[in-house]
């Protein structure tokens, strides 16, 4: 089967959807008689080191959102594509080819004021005809399959549930000086909170910084906050908010950071925070848990249903109750204890080979209704 892929996620740095691209291509490439073909409106630089099987098909074109509806459906056919993976979720208006559609999350169409004007207008006048003309459709999470069927109900037969995996370089030092190099790079050799994505208003990261001042305000000797990520949408209030802190010594941004080097990040925190207000699925959440790093998250339903009992959590509006889990985790030895071992069980029932193979079922099943 000849599956074309909407890989313009690889344009850009690796966080959320080309972290997602990246794996399921990789590992889509490496299961018996699949070929793929990666479609970007202009050259992916670097490329990505791919197993063959793997083809890159890049043109030469400005406007991504343009290029999806003009260019793309022509690629695919001079491609011999037999369907399509919509890795970002639109599709063409008009294709030949069966599509599936990948849908991480609704924010785009729930809370528009989350995301850049360019990512609002590539998805809200798409996003039901891209439904609509689906053959199926791949929800990351039960949470975002939930939301999509009471958005569009018409869709709930569409609806397969493939959840994200989690690579195998995400896993527990095997040298005890590594944390200690960690943090001398990072922290100043001090212990930290980890946040790692990108920072922008439905991370909560506003509320993370004031969980933590009053962490600190009861005792100063607690961990650092470190918040690794480029900085997003609208992240301007946040960095003022750093600027204003009392602690602001006490926090450390980094910039983003590229995902070989997360292991490294994760493995040296005290604990790893994620209070988003709402997420498609939160793989950070089971990277941390992999490395043996315990976790603290929001109660937002995709979060919860991803750490499955493993995390402490938060209501996403309560920084009191967002200190007090992270307090706990930090200083309550049995239950530090047990999440890391509940997050090494929870983590390790995520696999990219699981996710690339019931993807490869769907778009089988997206080929027979050609």
């Amino acid at each position: 089967m000849r599956v074309g892929i909407d890989a313009r996620a690889l344009l850009t740095q690796r966080t959320g959807i080309g972290v997602y691209t990246e794996n399921i291509v990789r590992h889509l490439a490496g299961r018996e008689g699949m070929e793929v073909d990666l479609f970007t409106p202009r050259e992916v630089d670097p490329r990505p080191d791919f197993p063959r099987g793997v083809r890159f098909v890049p043109d030469s074109h400005k406007f991504g959102t343009v290029w999806i509806q003009t260019h793309l459906p022509r690629r695919l056919d001079e491609a011999r594509s037999e369907v399509l993976l919509a890795a970002l979720t639109i599709s063409p208006a008009r294709v030949s080819v069966p599509a599936v559609s990948v849908v991480h999350d609704l924010t785009p169409l729930s809370h528009p004021e989350w995301h850049r004007k360019k990512v609002v207008v590539a998805f809200l006048p798409w996003i039901e005809r891209t439904l609509d003309r689906a053959a199926r459709v791949i929800a990351v999470s039960e949470a975002t399959a939930r939301d999509l069927r009471e958005r569009f109900p018409e869709v709930s037969g569409k609806i397969t549930v493939v959840p994200h995996g989690v690579q195998e370089t995400f896993r527990p030092a095997a040298d005890p000086a590594e944390a200690d190099a960690t943090r001398a790079e990072y922290t100043r050799s001090r212990k930290y909170i980890l946040y790692l994505g990108t920072l922008e208003p439905r991370k909560n990261l506003l509320r993370l910084v004031s969980a933590c001042e009053r962490l600190w305000r009861e005792k100063r000797s607690r961990p650092d906050l470190l918040l690794a990520g480029g900085a997003g949408w609208r992240s301007a209030p946040l960095l003022e908010r750093i600027a204003r802190s009392p602690f602001r010594d006490k926090i450390h941004r980094v910039g983003y950071v590229d995902p070989e080097d997360a292991p490294l990040l994760y493995r040296a925190a005290e604990v790893f925070c994620y209070p988003s207000i709402e997420e498609g699925f939160g793989l950070p959440v089971l990277e941390a848990m992999a490395c043996g790093v315990p976790v603290v998250v929001s109660t937002a339903a995709a979060l919860q249903e991803t750490a499955g009992g493993a995390a402490l959590s938060a209501p996403a509006d309560d920084d009191a109750l967002l200190a007090e889990a992270i307090a706990r985790v930090l200083e309550e030895p049995n239950l530090r204890e047990d999440r890391v071992a509940r997050g090494f069980e929870r983590a390790a029932k995520f696999r990219w080979e699981d996710s690339a193979r019931r993807t490869a079922d769907v778009l089988r099943l997206a080929c027979g209704q050609r």
